[in-house]
């Protein structure tokens, strides 16, 4: 299981090529940024956003994070099981500084920015039509770290011996089951080719 976490933590860098965050209003985008987008400020504004948009700042909780993701790669490919405890701190610490780094783009603190730089004068019915999405880049990176956390907390607890067996009863459990389900519709199948089969011809 220890090579294996390569796996989720490989996921989770690559999550932040994916697109994480849209911002709208009234159905139309106004920005839109990958992982990495808003870890180093490069968002991508549109319409009216892009000429009011005079660039992002670098979040350094995003950059952090893909340190620890990196670090924990690093820590993966070079050491051995004795590892698992630091690369569970990576995990853990990636996790929570993703979530850290993302506080600030919640609805309610774009709408409080918004309003303390125009000095409350942007009209409410407009800030309040404005939507923060969540996309797959962004749920994935933080899925894959919760993974990667769990299979090196089996690691370290001595426990994946255990969980590798569990894995692999259900593993075949599942393919038994699924060789059932294929051989009963196969049955199906023929039954239903003989009843047609032995249907007399109908009269023209």
């Amino acid at each position: 299981m220890w090579k294996w976490i390569r796996i989720p933590k490989g996921i989770a860098l690559l999550a932040f090529l994916l697109p994480w965050m849209t911002v709208s209003c009234s159905d139309q985008k106004l920005v839109e940024a990958s992982g990495f987008g808003l870890a180093f400020g490069r968002v991508t504004a549109m319409g009216q956003a892009s000429q009011a948009s005079d660039g992002a700042s670098m979040n350094i909780w995003l950059i952090l994070a893909l340190l620890a993701i990196a670090g924990g790669l690093f820590l993966l490919f070079t050491k051995g099981r004795e590892a698992a405890k630091p690369v569970l701190g990576t995990s853990v610490a990636a996790l929570l500084l993703i979530i850290v780094g993302t506080w600030r783009y919640s609805k309610d603190t774009i709408l409080a920015e918004a309003a303390k730089n125009d000095g409350g004068a942007m009209d409410q019915a407009a800030l309040a039509m404005i939507q923060v999405n969540w996309h797959f880049g962004y749920w994935l990176a933080l899925l894959a770290l919760i993974v990667g956390a769990a299979m090196a907390w089996l690691v370290m607890s001595g426990k994946e011996a255990e969980a590798e067996a569990k894995m692999r009863s259900l593993a075949a459990d599942a393919t038994d089951a699924a060789k059932g389900a294929a051989a009963k519709a196969s049955v199906a199948i023929d039954a239903s080719k003989d009843k047609k089969d032995d249907e007399p011809p109908k009269a023209p």
